[in-house]
This record gives C-alpha cells, structure tokens and sequence, in this order.
C-alpha cells in the first residue's frame, strides 16, 4: 500500500469516527512531511486549523475537512456524529469545571446575600413544575402538510395560525401554571405579572413583528415605580447561565414559521418550550423569589453579589466571557438609574442624595420631554413611551424639594410616591388603564 492509498484509508477512519483525538494527532505529525507534498495548503487548514489542539471539538474540524476533501475528488462521504457528540460532552466538563471555579470566586459575596436572606426568611414555592414538560395536555394531534418550505399567501396563512396554535397550547399548558404557582396573574394572553411589597415581576412573550411566533421574551423584577432598565436584575449565572444559553439557541422554532409546522416541528417547539420552562422554574422564579421587598432589592449584599458576578469566566470554547452585564453598572443613557436611586434614597429619608440623583435625571431630559410634549401633550401617560414616563416621574419627586417644612416635605414625597405607583400599575400591566 503506497502512502497516498494509506492516507484515504485513515481519512475514511476519521470520517467514520474511529480514530481518537491524539492517535491522530500522532499520525498527522508522523506523515506531516508526506502529507504536505499531497494536499494542497487549502486542505491541509481545513483538516488542521492553526490552533488545532487534540480534543473532540477539534477532531470536528478535521473531519469537516476530511469530508470537504472527499467531496471534492467527487467522493462524498458520510461522516459520523461521535465526534459531534464527544465535544459536547468535553465542552460540558469544561464549562462545568470553569462555573465550579467562578463559584467558589464569588462566594464570599455570596454567602454575605445567602446570610441577609437567613436574616429575612421567604417562603419558598414548592410546585412539581417538571411534571409540565413533555407534550402539553390536551394538545391536538400534528397536522400533514403537502410541503416544506412556505410558498405563496395562502400557506403562510397556514403555517403562521397553526404556530400561533402550538404556541399558545405551550404557554397555556406550561408557563401559566408555573407563573399561578408563583402568584403571578394574566395581563394578556401571553404576559404574566406580579405586585409584592412595592416590586413588580413581570414576564411576557414578544411577538415577532413580521406575524407568526415569538420574537423574545422579556422578564424582569423592579420596583413599581420603576421603569425595567437590567439595572438590579439577577446576577449572570443565573439570567444568563447555562439554561438561559440553551433556551436561546434554535429561538428561530418558535419565532419565525417559514416551514410547514408537521409532526417533528411540533415536536421542536414542545422541547424548546420545556426549555424555557426550565430556565424559568430552574432559575428566574426561585431567584425573584427570595427578593420580597424594595429592602431586600436594595440590599447592600445583593448589590455586592450582583457587581461580582456581572461578567463570567472565560469560555474554554470561545475565548470570550460567558456573559458580561457590565454595562448595566453604567450609567444608564437615559439617567433611568438616576431616578431608580434616587427615589429609594427619598423614599429612605436621603433626601440630599436622592434630590440629587432626581434632579440631573430631570435636567437631562429636559430637552426632550420638551419636544416630545410638543407633539404629544400626554406622552407621560402612555407606557409606550418609557422616556417620557421616567423624566414625567422624576420631576413629580424633585418638585417636593420646594416644601420648606420638613414633615409635610415627607408626607408629600409619599403622596407623590403613591400617585406614581399608581400610574405605574398600569405600566407595567397590573392595572386597567390610569390618567394622571
């Protein structure tokens, strides 16, 4: 057997899976002088990749080259998927093994927020959630559909009332239990919310705004008063952790319904639904949970706990941070932080710190709530318009400061404090509509 026939001999081994990570990385460097003499320098990068390494997810790249080189002797073969496979695993030990570690960087922070939460005990939420995976209750059998790929009006029309269908027996099925399990009421078919000692929990689906499913889903604790901005939300392991990576990838299942929605499609859209009902049960309720009141939201601890865990380990896949929400401890471009501050320092008898806070918030968006209210008189009292709310909201609070008398300076700040509540109750969709 000459050489060349050699190397075909162990390229279909690698195709098939048979060979491991470093007996082919010992081949490889054996024949590299052989080997480079036949392939060409296009080849060789694709079946050796300048930082290839001897692990499974390496072993992928050099099969997908394997295979590209066959294909193009017009040969194609089949390639195996163990390779596929064992780099999940690798990857999974990996990433386990990096979070293990971030973990124990993180604790003293931690157990400093676990010891403020022994000191003001919650009642957690016992509910057997993972009882709803699978395929929803009660869900109509698939349809058969005579194509694939969407063509024309009339199969668009179709595809998006059957998605819209197997959406909302998901929702219907899965997260509206979960979310009654938690004390949380139906704002809407696909929006959920909860009022608790001055906090707001929200979650709702986002409709794609081409039609069809679901563009994203929004999620957030803050208080009432507040507009959501991420400032104070939940620390990255746990929003942006693994479950939330896992729902996120294949979204397209449920959003875009560009493919007839048949029997395994259906079946897609129950799995990643189960996904988000993981990411959820597993992580996001538990978690607002045990944040019961605008003290326990502010809480020093919690605020220490959340700076140091913003920005995760480094990814041994991707080189780059696991998640970064750095930019939440910024200044908010719209001041929003400014206001979200400054009232509970008002609400907590700082008044120097909170009149400051509220006042350059109000500065800053001078300009444009004088535009905005030019064309749109009452833009403070629609939620669409966040901006003009926030600014609206934080000039109620700095006109206080003009009350010389200390105790009716307070009772006013309450009043304002309530009457902006109020409004905000229906911004945030835990109330039938309110003017102010």
């Amino acid at each position: 057997m000459n050489f060349q026939d050699e190397m075909k001999k162990k390229f279909l081994q690698v195709a098939a899976g048979g060979v491991e990570p470093a007996e082919w990385e010992n081949w490889w460097n054996s024949n590299r002088d052989q080997l480079e003499k036949i392939l060409n320098r296009g080849t060789i990068k694709r079946i050796m990749p300048v930082w290839w390494s001897a692990d499974y997810y390496w072993m992928t790249k050099t099969q997908s080259g394997i295979a590209s080189y066959f294909h193009a002797q017009g040969r194609p073969v089949k390639i195996s998927d163990y390779y596929e496979k064992k780099a999940e695993e690798e990857t999974l030990r990996q990433r386990q093994k990096v979070l293990a570690d971030f973990d124990k960087k993180i604790a003293p922070e931690r157990l400093q927020w676990e010891k403020y939460l022994e000191d003001h005990p919650v009642e957690p939420v016992e509910f057997d959630w993972k009882s709803l995976m699978g395929t929803p209750s009660g869900q109509k059998p698939p349809q058969v559909f005579s194509y694939v790929s969407v063509r024309g009006e009339e199969q668009w029309k179709e595809t998006r009332e059957e998605l819209q269908l197997r959406l909302k027996e998901n929702v219907q099925a899965k997260i509206a239990p979960l979310a009654k399990a938690y004390g949380m009421k139906k704002a809407g078919p696909k929006t959920f919310v909860k009022e608790k000692n001055g906090l707001v929990c929200r979650l709702k689906f986002i409709g794609y705004f081409r039609g069809g499913g679901y563009e994203a889903m929004q999620y957030y604790i803050c208080p009432i008063y507040a507009i959501d901005t991420g400032i104070l939300g939940l620390p990255g392991h746990i929003c942006q952790g693994e479950n939330y990576q896992k729902m996120h990838r294949d979204w397209g299942v449920i959003q875009y319904g560009m493919t007839a929605v048949n029997a395994a499609e259906v079946e897609k859209i129950n799995r990643k639904f189960d996904e988000i009902l993981t990411f959820l049960a597993g992580d996001i309720f538990p978690e607002w949970q045990r944040i019961d009141s605008l003290e326990a939201y502010f809480a020093k601890e919690r605020q220490e706990y959340l700076k140091a865990a913003e920005t995760g380990p480094t990814d041994p896949r991707t080189g780059r941070a696991m998640w970064d929400l750095s930019d939440m401890e910024r200044r908010h471009p719209w001041r929003a932080d400014d206001y979200l501050f400054g009232v509970w320092d008002l609400l907590s008898g700082r008044e120097e710190e909170g009149y400051k806070r509220l006042a350059e918030c109000v500065e800053y968006g001078t300009d444009f709530m004088e535009s905005c209210l030019k064309e749109r008189p009452e833009a403070y009292n629609d939620p669409r318009d966040s901006m003009a709310v926030l600014y609206y909201n934080a000039g109620r609070f700095v006109d206080t400061k003009q009350i010389a008398d200390k105790e009716e300076r307070r009772r006013k700040i309450s009043e304002i404090y309530e009457e902006i509540c109020r409004f905000m109750r229906y911004y945030h969709g835990l109330a039938k509509r309110t003017a102010r």
